[in-house]
């Protein structure tokens, strides 16, 4: 499984531009790396109406050239897209911590990617000091269970996953990316409690290897 880092230096033109957004102008991230996507789309768009016209009149030379185009233009707008998703998780985590996933900005699919290998990594990495705990012997275990529960219960907060989703405002018809999130918590089996509006608290899995 692949692992997203979110390095401040990956993006250095662009890094100081969203140090200066605040409020209503940080939607600007948004539209700053989907610009490129969203314009693609377009053209494939306005590709895939031209073939339906040519169609519909019976020019199906023209017809199958703009078809084709539209094709490599869906499948560009989604490498774009993609690329575009990158972007915006460097510059929106780079300032924060393992125990804190930022997925605004992203479309639905995207985000619960991004969740999905953020709670395979912060398993991956507590669940082996669980598990060196259990294989400590005789009175050292005890000794160390001791400590280590006293460390987890002091620690309870920060091994609470915060994944800020934002309210959905580059969704049509709703939050679709709150609702993808909380969906897929739901399908595999995650507690979690939504704080506030656009801000999800998760209980990782720390599974034993």
């Amino acid at each position: 499984m692949r692992h997203l880092h979110y390095n401040c230096w990956m993006l250095p033109s662009l890094y100081p531009l969203y140090l200066s957004l605040s409020g209503r102008e940080e939607d600007d991230v948004y539209l700053i790396h989907r610009k490129d996507a969203i314009s693609m789309k377009r053209s494939a768009s306005r590709s895939s109406k031209v073939a339906n016209d040519a169609y519909m009149r019976g020019d199906h030379t023209v017809a199958r050239h703009f078809s084709l185009k539209a094709k490599h233009e869906w499948s560009a707008a989604e490498k774009l897209n993609a690329k575009a998703a990158k972007e915006i998780l460097n510059v929106r985590n780079c300032k924060n911590d393992l125990w804190t996933l930022d997925l605004h900005g992203l479309h639905a699919a995207e985000a619960v990617e991004a969740l999905r290998d953020r709670l395979w990594t912060v398993e991956s990495i507590v669940s082996p000091m669980l598990d060196g705990i259990q294989k400590e012997p005789g009175m050292l275990r005890a000794a160390h269970v001791h400590v280590g529960r006293q460390h987890l219960a002091s620690r309870q907060r920060t091994t609470l996953l915060q994944v800020i989703t934002g309210k959905g405002n580059h969704s049509k018809g709703g939050a679709a990316l709150p609702a993808a999130i909380r969906n897929f918590l739901n399908e595999n089996g995650y507690r979690f409690d939504e704080t506030r509006p656009g801000v999800i608290m998760i209980r990782p899995k720390f599974r034993k290897q």
